[in-house]
């Protein structure tokens, strides 16, 4: 009996792909201009298989974050720092047991004007389903990696990621001297893990939080702070600002559910004429 391989160089067309565009603003009020936007990309693929020596189902997620943000600031406020939290959980946001982070990128840098992702994980498996397409016998390991090169003049990456929590999350810190009224573009990746079967039916998502942080750099006390915060107030919609001492804040966007989908595991019960497929969600 001939044994099927799959090429990790082709695997990519084999998964589930999902890419989901998210638009949010920060509103505009005193020392922050009303121009403020960001969009983010998310792609997602997905794949299930058995790794060698267990007979347990693990499914794997793919995650890239393409980011294009602007902040627009007026007089002495500045942008200080974007930040993001990733998780993965279910349809509702709630947690899903046995979450694990392969790998997570960027790292953090310092002082550097550009980055790389650099995931470049691989499994050994003796069975999988990648997509709707049955791979066989894998044979030889299977990669996962996909490398996006991000210019960062001025801006150092602080990858705060907690695997412990199965966490995946980023600062990118503006220096003192960056153009804060430039767009910038940010890439950021995980992989992630969760055990499967055939009788497991949790669609899962991701969990997107954003944050942009801005400060007053001129001193001009709380009272002032006060009122600047007051005037954006009634704009921000659901936009939450949290205080930073009387220098600034946090403005916190609200949570973002982004669907993945589900990658297809052998049916519990198999066809007479050999093993089916479940459908993908």
């Amino acid at each position: 009996m001939s044994e099927t391989r799959t090429d990790p160089a082709t695997l990519y067309a084999n998964f589930a792909n999902i890419e989901a565009k998210i638009h949010q603003k920060l509103p505009g009020g005193y020392g922050m201009g009303a121009g403020s936007a960001y969009q983010h990309t998310v792609q997602s693929w997905s794949a299930a298989g058995k790794t060698d020596g267990s007979d347990q189902w693990t499914a794997f997620y793919l995650v890239q974050i393409d980011s294009l943000l602007k902040t627009s600031v007026e007089g002495s406020f500045a942008l200080y720092e974007y930040q993001y939290g990733i998780r993965l959980c279910d349809e509702s946001g709630a947690t899903v047991a046995g979450v694990e982070i392969l790998a997570v990128t960027p790292d953090s840098t310092q002082g550097a004007t550009s980055y790389t992702t650099s995931i470049d994980e691989s499994f050994s498996a003796s069975g999988g389903f990648f997509g709707t397409t049955p791979t066989g016998s894998l044979g030889a390991s299977v990669s996962f990696g996909h490398s996006v090169t991000r210019q960062i003049p001025d801006i150092t990456v602080h990858n705060r990621s907690d695997p412990a929590q199965a966490l995946a999350a980023w600062g990118f810190e503006f220096s003192h001297e960056a153009n804060k009224q430039d767009s910038r573009e940010f890439t950021m990746q995980i992989l992630f893990c969760v055990p499967t079967g055939p009788d497991d039916q949790t669609k899962k998502a991701l969990a997107f939080d954003f944050h942009t942080i801005a400060f007053d750099d001129d001193h001009n006390g709380t009272a002032y702070h006060d009122r600047t915060v007051a005037a954006m107030q009634p704009n921000l919609g659901d936009v939450r600002l949290t205080d930073w001492n009387d220098r600034g804040f946090t403005a916190i966007q609200p949570r973002v559910l982004v669907a993945l989908a589900k990658p297809a595991v052998p049916s519990a019960q198999p066809a007479q004429s050999g093993s089916t497929l479940a459908e993908p969600a």
